[in-house]
């Protein structure tokens, strides 16, 4: 009888279960959070043991008797086409949230080389040289950033904002690979051995859009072995740049060789192109056209990020079941694949 009895309870139980989570599901929504958002405009942090001006700006929400913080910081790094005003719409949407958003330009934005260039020939060697990436550099300057959360808060006058055990790194393109590195993707290079990394422990997940994959001979289906944090990957089925070897394929590969482990995931858009990833494209730069549902896109990747983030650095079991179900997909003006793993 008591087996009986026990059945009939969990049939009962089951279905107040599910509810529940229905109901906490709908909690979540990617939309524009309750948070004012403050911009402070870009302004410089000085790294002395380089000697070197780091521009950056922030994206902060303004703290309320309801939310006083501190957030959860996330630092972004543009591409090498942009600076600290990149994916503006993204992160004020964190901000509004709850995020406190830093965005350096690192110093071979070409935008920062054209500001810095003194003459008409000067300007065209920063217009012509587009495919120096300078990686330990920015991986440099992310740390930096890390060590400089005081003289950030000072500088804000806003002591108290950044909480410092919950820290997320996002970045697009020449971003996507400093993303990557300081992630602890693994370099192998001839007479190395076990390979090489610029990892930084103290981040804690990673949003890699528009990233890079076995295209270089230092990195091999084995340089992501020891991703072990939560990883969004996105890209698109025309992001691919003359300048670049990457194709669509091998942009899948932060996803597809990173270790199962529940906390990985690929979106994976049709028709997005490298440009497009801001709801805005750049073809006359990169040269790779505009998509039509370039505002969808935004919108794609504005989503997922911010339920990426929501899930794995505030641990909001409502935005994890969002993000893992593949939501994200029913969201009208494109097609998109969505994976987990």
């Amino acid at each position: 009888m008591i087996p009986v009895l026990f059945r009939l309870a969990a049939a009962l139980i089951m279905p107040l279960a599910t509810i529940l989570s229905t109901a906490q599901s709908a909690t979540f929504t990617p939309d524009p959070g309750p948070l004012a958002v403050r911009d402070s405009g870009e302004f410089i942090i000085h790294d002395e043991s380089r000697d070197k001006d780091l521009p950056i700006r922030v994206r902060a929400p303004e703290p309320t008797d309801e939310h006083p913080g501190p957030f959860p910081l996330i630092v972004f790094s543009h591409g090498m086409g942009g600076a600290s005003n990149a994916f503006p719409v993204l992160g004020n949407l964190l901000a509004s949230h709850g995020f406190v958003v830093i965005f350096p330009t690192h110093a071979d934005s070409i935008r920062l080389r054209r500001q810095l260039a003194q003459d008409k020939a000067a300007r065209g060697v920063a217009r012509r040289d587009t495919t120096s990436i300078d990686l330990e550099g920015r991986v440099a300057d992310i740390s930096f950033i890390l060590d400089s959360l005081d003289a950030i808060e000072a500088k804000l006058d806003a002591p108290g904002l950044i909480d410092r055990d919950t820290l997320g790194m996002a970045g697009h393109s020449a971003g996507a690979m400093t993303t990557q590195a300081i992630a602890g993707l693994r370099f192998f290079v001839w007479g190395q051995g076990k390979g090489r990394t610029l990892q930084d422990p103290r981040l804690d997940a990673f949003a890699v859009i528009s990233g890079q994959g076995t295209t270089r001979r230092s990195i091999t289906e084995d340089s992501w072995s020891g991703i072990d944090k939560p990883w969004l990957v996105i890209t698109g089925s025309k992001d691919q740049i003359a300048i670049s070897k990457e194709t669509p394929a091998t942009r899948r590969h932060p996803y597809e060789y990173a270790p199962a482990d529940g906390t990985k995931y690929l979106v994976f858009i049709e028709g997005a192109t490298h440009s497009s990833y801001q709801g805005k494209g750049k073809g006359a730069l990169l040269d790779d056209g505009s998509p039509v549902n370039n505002n969808w896109i935004g919108t794609i990747i504005n989503r997922s990020v911010l339920a990426f983030f929501e899930a794995h650095l505030k641990d909001d079991a409502a935005a994890k079941e969002w993000l893992d179900s593949g939501t994200i997909a029913e969201h009208e003006g494109g097609k998109l694949e969505f994976l987990h793993k």
